[in-house]
């Protein structure tokens, strides 16, 4: 094979054991790269490990089923577990979830529904552009951004669709947030 379809070989490979976290055979690659030449696929594959090797930053491995992946090197897992944290926490993207559902939100129904901790989560979700308040009556209406709808891919107003399972548990939330609110008036 030449040399300049070899990096071409070697670069789309790269590029799926990047997309790919969980790691290809390479019947798998020589598959996604349309070549039916294993030989040649395996090559590729070892002239890129050897590349890697030869940096520090991140390694290609072969595991013991004949997997080739990505590994960041041990010595580094410490530098990058704080790097990959996701940039919200279950908890935020919960509340998150919750207004952009409803298509906006008073924040009392919100705290109401998620409890008091959603009001951190309304501070970091306002500081990271993803909703915006405005006073509305005694409360502050909530409501999804320009930066939400394009970092999740919806057209701006679209109500976010969620599984069945998932609105029934935010109805529930509802629900059960307005009887306790029924039995702490009759407490008065």
């Amino acid at each position: 094979m030449e040399k300049e379809n070899l990096n071409e070989l070697k670069a789309k490979i790269e590029s799926i054991l990047f997309c790919i976290p969980d790691g290809v055979t390479v019947e798998q690659l020589a598959h996604k790269v349309n070549l039916g030449f294993t030989g040649t696929v395996k090559k590729a594959v070892l002239e890129l490990q050897k590349e890697y090797a030869s940096r520090t930053g991140l390694n290609i491995i072969c595991d013991e089923k004949g997997i080739w992946k990505f590994k960041i090197p041990d010595s580094h897992i410490t530098i990058v577990k704080e790097a990959a944290e996701p940039e919200f926490d279950r908890a935020v993207i919960e509340t998150l979830a919750y207004v952009a559902w409803r298509g906006g939100a008073r924040q009392c129904d919100v705290v109401r529904v998620r409890s008091n901790k959603a009001y951190n989560h309304i501070k970091l979700l306002i500081e990271k552009e993803f909703i915006e308040s405005h006073k509305s009556g005694l409360s502050k209406w909530l409501e999804p951004t320009k930066k939400f709808y394009e970092y999740f891919k919806l057209e701006p107003g679209q109500k976010l669709s969620v599984p069945g399972e998932v609105e029934k548990k935010f109805e529930t939330a509802e629900t059960d947030s307005l009887s306790n609110q029924g039995d702490n008036a009759d407490l008065k």
